[in-house]
């Protein structure tokens, strides 16, 4: 298929593993081990990536037991190989490798979701989580992850011998070396954690060190607590836009590189809304950032007769603050270290004056009724968290971001951006990151990091819900806004984008044409457009690099990727893992061999992805 050429639809933003059963070595072949399983091996740790069909651990046992069993069986030893001893001592040696930190009932196929992490010595090995699906019969049906074969029989270290000071100098002269001295740090703290690389695993301080001048940067850092190497660091924050390391000083003004960090003024407290005396909920009224008049939930503050912009109606409360351009940095940092969220918006009437926050106040709650409604889902984490939003963050930032415990929102320079809480793509994209950290909680680099971003640009779009060719536009409501007709990024022809880091010079659309180095954290943001790509010819369908695919449309497509977030991938999930997950998202809803498990295979083959 010949290269396309250039059409201005829409613009880049630069701102700031195979083994058969029988051992032979088959890199990259999906292996059926029988007519009704399917496996998929790591090819560097030899043991399943994915494991597809029916698996029967033991009656007697409960389901929690089950997985344990499983893993030792079937996942730690794939060759058929058989752990002596019997059933109760297969089982304690799970427990002894592996945690479960979460489970779903899932009522679409009478399973629970149990998600696992694996340890050793009960320190956890950094990405290495597991998904499994266990049946009313303790059958295993499906299995997603990353587990070190013969761990168990190994002898790591866990006594670090660098001390965490030691560990945090070595961290500071590597950033100092990188963006120059460093006066004041704004957070600093660590964690032990182990850290694989090539086929060992080694005892590291996982340290996140928070600076705001003379760059801007939330590093995480692995450091090796012996010897005192970096192994690896990269930078966290979720932003809509990269992030790239000649960039990383352009949403600051000279006059914010210059200031002192503020100190943490005291934020005003709403009353309590569950008391009466105190409080009541009224409707509000107010005008967001394109003169369009809304109606809103607030409370309203019965000594002081304000209003406040908090609405109680949905799960733990949407709550939203503004920043009073506070430059960004500072800020993202004062809120994920300190939680500062901001300063409230306030009314001494039923009317707010403040459209970016009226915006973000509004969209907020149509995000949470979206997952709530499509899909049962209390809030991000399930369980009703408070939605936190912060307007006017920086001074004319042009991004938003989400960092772990809230979404910011920057006001844009009018030129490149307008407020960015204006767009409700944006804002399902900041709070879908949201979701995936309490779900599938991606590795924000590489590949795993590229599905973060793009499965946010997806359900973004599908929480915009517009027609045609806008529904795959992300955020062209708040970018450039004198061309109505382009944005942030391009999910139907994402190969019609200028990228200068991919060989091509565009936005790939293929797996063959990845980016393959560094910058933007492995191209978290650049390969998002692949996993785009197969979204759009999911939903839409149509003919990409010969292969055509038959359109499902939106309602159908939703399901399959929130389900494939939630139940199926793990946090160092790569796109073949994205692929196959998929394909079990479908087979789930709508049967094997359905037409819409078809149009899944066919929009993965069309961009490149086994």
């Amino acid at each position: 298929m010949k290269r396309k050429g250039f059409r201005k639809k829409a613009m880049p933003v630069v701102l700031a593993a195979s083994l058969t059963f029988s051992g032979l070595s088959l890199p990259g072949v999906t292996v059926f081990a029988s007519e009704q399983q399917k496996v998929k091996f790591n090819e560097e740790l030899h043991t399943p990536a994915y494991m597809v069909g029916e698996w029967d651990t033991a009656e007697g046992i409960s389901k929690e037991e089950a997985v344990y069993l499983f893993l030792q069986q079937e996942v730690l030893q794939p060759k058929g190989k058989s752990l002596s001893g019997n059933v109760e001592k297969q089982i304690e040696a799970g427990k002894s490798q592996f945690k479960i930190i979460d489970k779903v009932k899932d009522n679409e196929t009478n399973t629970e979701h149990f998600r696992t992490v694996e340890t050793y010595n009960d320190i956890p090995i950094y990405g290495s989580e597991q998904t499994i699906a266990v049946g009313e019969e303790n059958q295993v049906s499906t299995y997603f992850g990353k587990v070190t074969p013969n761990l168990a029989r190994t002898v790591v270290s866990t006594e670090a011998e660098l001390t965490e000071d030691d560990a945090l100098d070595v961290v500071k002269n590597d950033i100092e070396k990188e963006i120059g001295e460093v006066k004041n740090y704004d957070g600093i703290d660590s964690e032990l954690v182990l850290y694989p690389e090539d086929g060992d695993h080694t005892l590291v301080y996982y340290v996140k060190a928070s600076t705001s001048k003379p760059a801007p940067g939330y590093f995480h850092y692995f450091v090796d607590a012996t010897t005192g190497e970096v192994i690896n660091d990269y930078d966290a924050v979720h932003e809509i836009a990269p992030t790239l390391e000649d960039s990383r000083e352009d949403s600051f003004s000279e006059d914010d590189a210059d200031d002192e960090l503020p100190e943490i003024p005291e934020v005003p407290q709403i009353p309590d809304p569950e008391d009466p005396d105190l409080s009541e909920p009224v409707t509000s009224r107010g005008i967001d950032i394109f003169g369009n008049m809304l109606s809103f939930e607030s409370i309203l503050d019965k000594e002081t007769n304000e209003n406040f912009l908090y609405d109680g109606t949905r799960g733990d409360g949407v709550h939203t603050f503004q920043a009073n351009r506070m430059p960004e940095t500072a800020f993202i940092l004062l809120s994920a270290l300190l939680g500062l969220t901001g300063f409230e918006v306030t009314s001494n009437s039923d009317f707010f004056y403040d459209p970016a926050a009226v915006s973000a106040h509004v969209k907020a709650g149509k995000v949470y009724d979206y997952y709530e409604e499509v899909f049962d889902r209390d809030s991000l984490d399930d369980e009703g968290t408070k939605l936190i939003s912060t307007v006017h963050v920086g001074s004319q930032w042009n991004n938003a971001a989400w960092n772990g415990k809230q979404m910011m929102y920057g006001d844009g320079d009018g030129e490149l951006m307008i407020s960015t809480s204006g767009s409700l793509d944006v804002i399902g994209h900041e709070m879908t990151h949201g979701v995936i950290t309490n779900t599938a909680d991606l590795i924000y680099e590489d590949e795993s990091g590229a599905l973060n971003e793009s499965l946010a640009d997806i359900m973004g779009a599908f929480i915009e819900d517009k027609t045609g060719d806008d529904l795959w536009l992300l955020g062209e409501d708040i970018y450039m806004p004198h061309n109505p007709d382009v944005g942030l990024r391009d999910m139907k022809d994402p190969a019609s984008v200028p990228m200068a880091l991919t060989e091509t010079g565009f936005y790939p659309d293929h797996y063959d044409d990845r980016y393959l180095g560094e910058e933007d954290n492995g191209g978290v943001h650049i390969n998002s457009s692949i996993n785009n790509k197969a979204a759009h010819l999911i939903t839409d369908g149509g003919t990409h690099y010969d292969v055509t695919v038959e359109g499902i449309g939106k309602d159908k497509a939703e399901k399959i990727f929130y389900r494939t977030i939630t139940h199926y991938l793990a946090a160092s999930s790569d796109f073949s893992e994205m692929r196959q997950a998929a394909i079990q998202a479908a087979e789930d809803l709508y049967g094997e061999g359905s037409t819409e498990v078809e149009s899944v295979m066919a929009a993965y083959d069309a961009v490149g992805v086994q």
